[in-house]
């Protein structure tokens, strides 16, 4: 820790000040707003993305947009359940070679088409789709209608200095070219890795670069050159005049027409090593390329509002702490957007935190709650990093099917794509074997289990109670839902005040404990009334099936669950089971008080002292 430096007083003071407005800021602003606690904003650009970025929303993602609000502003503003089923490979949207304008192959993606049974069955809450470029600025409105004065763009974090009570930040403000002094509790580094993992000294463990990345955002009418309307991705593969496969993303983003009629699109290429990189071409040369890539022919208006280069890594923060100092979003992990987890992974790493700096500054948790972010989340990151690289060179496996080799002549790769397409027993052949191919590349666009099927149980802030672990499926595709301490709560459908709702919508307020039992659970309900009167903790418990209480909609609870009539879960506020007790038990409330005090951040052996708790 460095010492704080001597001059005027702060010119704000706020519990969490917040750097960084993406995604993950936002998300961590608008939480936090709704657990009562104050916070300051602070990003260094003039507004929210220029660029689409990153737009699938998983649906733990929606679960969490869900419980503060937002949800339904997503859903409206974005794509059409029935423009978001698929994702397509494509040789090419244009051109006339026999193996041109061929549709490679086509597969349900990202909980839609013939997924969404599945996907249905583990959440409530369906994928969304809808750009960054519209996004953050639905989530700053509703950051700002929660906060109003906590969100400074435009102002740019210079400094940091801690001392044993809080933090002290110098920021700039890049309009009225003067600065100001922060005066915070504690830290969210949100600005996706630009400064304060450099201030902090935090280095990134991983891949470094191995990508140019070139994102364009265009102006253009596809709709005769892209066949399905429900692709919520197309993939160009086309073969080149030198008999190269180059590759292409062809992503719609409405904003107010969708799928093959969209009316703005991302085009995603990237540049290997070895070749002229992103930044050494100019915007002219790179928008030859796609259109080259494309085939587009040269009559097509596409106007370019937009291009941005990117660096293409693996990594992992060493750190996920630095004091009082905490990284989510692009600031903990980097990846590539295969599997499109980033912006879906920096979400859940501010829901995570959020209800954590909650209760500790309210003091209704021990300081050492704050322990448990890192444990938590940094293994979630690393799996996903991890995936994410794998997958996006998975994602071109595909080419050994097509019988193109790299360095080939141009002749004979254009015979084997010809080849490919024959209506000829050897043509059946390549296809089959190409599906084959593309068939593995479901670990990109239908991975529920990498989405939902991590746990908390190692990290130390949970009671277990004694069962195994599920299996995991190593391609990360199924989901096995279960109540095991740590895992997340399980979806399942239950009739309330003359609705449905799912388990999740039962998590009523932000930062509340969730506590469901049996129908034999009032002595847990009990014990929940007085340990919440005590601590001072909002604990919502509900015995399922009792008279007026909630009632199962079908056996799906009964068989997630894990317990009889006579046990129950308890759920923390960021929707993860942090206790289960399978049966019957001679004292609810010293179970359930030392639950809570595991919970909260205290070893088991002192949960006497559970900060809050007033003694009769």
């Amino acid at each position: 820790m460095s010492t704080p430096r001597q001059g005027r007083a702060a010119d704000r003071e706020v519990p969490v000040l917040i750097v960084g407005g993406g995604g993950s800021g936002l998300t961590a602003s608008l939480a936090l707003s709704d657990l009562g606690v104050e916070s300051l904003l602070v990003e260094r650009h003039p507004s929210t993305s220029i660029q689409p970025k990153a737009h699938i929303l998983n649906a733990r993602t929606m679960e969490i947009f869900a419980h503060h609000g937002v949800a339904d502003d997503v859903y409206r503003e974005g794509a059409p359940p029935e423009n978001c089923g698929a994702m397509v490979w494509l040789s090419s949207l244009g051109g006339d070679a026999p193996y041109d304008r061929r549709v490679l192959y086509r597969t349900s993606a990202y909980g839609g088409g013939d997924l969404a049974e599945r996907y249905a069955l583990a959440s409530a809450q369906p994928h969304a789709n809808l750009g960054q470029r519209w996004l953050e600025p639905l989530l700053r409105r509703h950051a700002e209608e929660r906060a109003p004065g906590g969100l400074l763009f435009h102002h740019e974090l210079l400094a940091l200095d801690e001392d044993d009570s809080g933090v002290t930040a110098t920021v700039a403000d890049r309009v009225g070219e003067r600065t100001l002094r922060v005066r915070a509790s504690y830290v969210i580094a949100a600005d996706g890795g630009k400064t304060v993992g450099r201030l902090r000294g935090i280095p990134m463990e991983g891949t470094p670069t191995f990508l140019d990345w070139i994102n364009l955002h265009v102006r253009a009418d596809f709709s005769a050159f892209i066949p399905y309307d429900d692709a919520v991705v197309n993939r160009v593969s086309s073969l080149s005049d030198d008999g190269t496969l180059e590759h292409c993303g062809v992503v719609p983003m409405g904003p107010d027409h969708w799928g093959r009629h969209s009316r703005e699109w991302t085009l995603m290429f990237s540049r290997p090593p070895g070749e002229r990189g992103a930044a050494e071409l100019d915007d002219e040369t790179i928008v030859k390329m796609v259109r080259r890539t494309l085939k587009l022919p040269d009559e097509h208006v596409m106007h370019v509002e937009s291009i941005s280069r990117w660096p293409v890594e693996g990594t992992v923060a060493q750190r996920f702490r630095s004091g009082r100092v905490f990284l989510v979003g692009d600031a903990a992990h980097r990846h590539p957007p295969s599997g499109a987890l980033g912006l879906n992974t920096g979400i859940q790493d501010a829901h995570n935190l959020a209800w954590k700096l909650a209760l500790v500054l309210d003091g209704k948790a021990d300081e050492s709650l704050l322990d448990s972010y890192e444990p938590e989340r940094r293994p979630v990151a690393r799996q996903v990093v991890e995936r994410a690289v794998y997958s996006l060179f998975n994602q071109i496996a595909f080419t050994a099917a097509t019988g193109v080799v790299h360095g080939a002549r141009p002749e004979w790769n254009r015979a084997q794509m010809t080849a490919l397409f024959a209506d000829t027993p050897d043509g059946e052949t390549r296809r089959a074997v190409l599906r084959e191919y593309f068939d593995t590349n479901r670990i990109t666009t239908a991975h529920l289990g990498l989405e939902m099927g991590y746990s908390y149980a190692d990290a130390g802030r949970v009671t277990g109670d004694g069962t195994p672990l599920p299996p995991a499926d190593p391609l990360g595709l199924e989901y096995p839902q279960t109540a095991r301490p740590g895992s997340r709560l399980p979806h399942a459908w239950l009739r309330h005040r003359g609705g449905r709702v799912s388990t999740h919508q039962l998590h009523t307020a932000a930062g509340s404990f969730l506590l469901l039992a049996g129908v034999h659970g009032a002595p847990w309900l009990r014990a929940a009334e007085t340990l919440s009167a005590r601590l001072g903790v909002r604990i919502d418990a509900h015995a399922v099936g009792a008279a007026g209480q909630p009632v199962a909609a079908d056996e799906q609870w009964a068989r997630l669950r894990g317990h009889d009539e006579h046990g129950m879960v308890l759920v923390r506020p960021d929707g993860f089971v942090t206790a289960r007790r399978l049966t019957r038990c001679p004292d609810p409330l010293a179970v359930l008080r030392e639950a809570l005090g595991t919970a909260l951040g205290l070893p088991r052996e002192t949960g006497a002292g559970i900060p809050g708790e007033h003694r009769a």
